[in-house]
């Protein structure tokens, strides 16, 4: 009694042991794909010019300084000959050749908010650029935590597999014990070698899809996930929201994919007050400082020169396109609008189809482990009718095989529910790395 009681202790700490580990592993491998993901580091390198956009913006409120030398010949140039101290003389009122050099400086005065509204929406850009990357992010989460649980169900569906070949080898033991007696035949052997091949083909094909599934999974996080997953890892995972309305209450405020879509309405918003506001004036003060010849009476020499004014610019008429690249922007809302409304609505459906997926599994699963607990004890009976010589190889084959199916049919409708749980908690937005 002693020992039963130390071996269930082990037991029990074993399985709380490997369920800790489950909570650990997990969020490493996210935490890794996320650090190693070439797309991720791409979108964040992007991300960063927007810095520079919004730079370049705030540059054109600054004066604008610039320099410019220039020579010019003109030929003819206006000239008249006039009398000078008695004398006819020919006067030149511009040169022939023309030189000007000067450093010139303009500064937005006032531009009734357009500069301020177009930072406004690049700042508006980078947000959806920046709630994209997290969207990108969480989806890359999921992908992984759906890869480690199919690495999970596949390592299970092998051990199943397994289970079986042992049983097909303890009844090819009986039966070939049988043939020895004279009670059955060499074609029950021969039937028996088949049903272990075809159980060896199927663990193979069970260990070629696990295979894939590290593939997949090492090229998400840049390195060998073979040793992290134990062979006795199970499945974990929760949710905070237990029914509909709940979940798609949170889903609506935490969804990354409809963030996004709501960031772009924030843009094409924004883009319609700046459309708005192509009509509106510019008032700009300049300035120049510099030389040139070209100065009467003595037109060749170079002389210092200076420029000082305003300048109220006001569009008159620009063809309308100030009023159609709004209503561009309006109808580009309105259908940004009509997409964010087809995602909630696809949110709701995928949320009651998963929490149906669940009800129904759980309702599967019940069925499932009473039908695991007949099949053991008719696969019980089928040992014991074979060895006392009142059944036939048929029957056992039959029990062995109801007891695999119900297995594999318990083992899927766990992993069927835990998909199930994974679909809510990326729909739902939640974050558990």
């Amino acid at each position: 009694m002693k020992i039963n009681k130390i071996l269930g202790l082990l037991c029990i700490f074993s399985s709380q042991f490997a369920i800790s580990q489950d909570n650990v592993i997990l969020p490493q491998l996210i935490k890794q794909a996320l650090e190693y993901s070439p797309r991720v580091k791409e979108q964040q390198q992007l991300l960063s010019v927007g810095d520079y956009r919004i730079k370049v913006q705030e540059s054109g409120l600054k004066p604008q300084v610039s320099g410019e030398v220039s020579y010019s010949r003109l030929d003819p140039i206006a000239e008249a000959t006039l009398p000078v101290d008695g004398v006819a003389r020919k006067l030149q009122f511009q040169p022939h050749n023309n030189y000007n050099t000067n450093i010139g400086a303009s500064y937005i005065i006032y531009d009734w908010g357009k500069f301020k509204a177009g930072i406004q929406k690049t700042l508006l850009e980078i947000k959806q650029q920046s709630d994209g990357i997290e969207a990108l992010k969480h989806t890359l989460a999921y992908q992984v935590a759906q890869l480690y649980y199919g690495i999970i169900y596949l390592q299970k569906a092998i051990i199943v597999q397994q289970d079986q070949l042992k049983l097909i080898q303890e009844n090819g033991k009986i039966i070939g014990d049988r043939i020895k007696s004279g009670d059955a035949l060499d074609y029950d052997a021969v039937q028996v070698q088949v049903r272990y091949k075809n159980a060896e083909i199927r663990v193979v094909d069970l260990q070629g899809q696990l295979e894939k599934q590290y593939i997949f999974l090492n090229s998400l996080i840049g390195s060998d996930a073979r040793k992290l997953i134990s062979n006795n890892a199970e499945f974990q995972f929760s949710n905070a929201k237990s029914d509909i309305q709940s979940t798609y209450n949170e889903a609506i405020v935490n969804n990354y994919d409809l963030n996004v879509l709501k960031s772009k309405e924030g843009v094409l918003a924004q883009e319609i007050k700046i459309s708005s506001m192509s009509s509106l004036p510019q008032f700009a003060a300049n300035a120049a400082l510099g030389l040139r010849n070209g100065y009467l009476p003595n037109i060749a020499t170079l002389r210092p020169n200076s420029l000082l004014g305003v300048k109220l610019t006001v569009p008159i008429y620009t063809g309308k396109r100030g009023t159609y690249n709004t209503q561009i922007a309006k109808i580009n809302l309105d259908a940004a609008k009509q997409s964010t409304e087809y995602q909630k609505m696809q949110i709701s459906r995928d949320i009651e189809n998963a929490f149906n997926d669940i009800k129904v599994a759980n309702q599967k699963k019940e069925l499932a482990n009473r039908n695991v607990f007949q099949a053991e004890y008719s696969l019980k009976l089928a040992k014991v009718r074979l060895e006392n010589g009142v059944s036939t190889p048929v029957e056992i084959q039959a029990a062995e095989t109801g007891l695999e199916d119900a297995k594999f049919s318990l083992l899927q409708y766990d992993y069927q529910a835990l998909l199930a749980k994974l679909e809510i908690g990326r729909l739902s937005g939640v974050k558990f790395w």
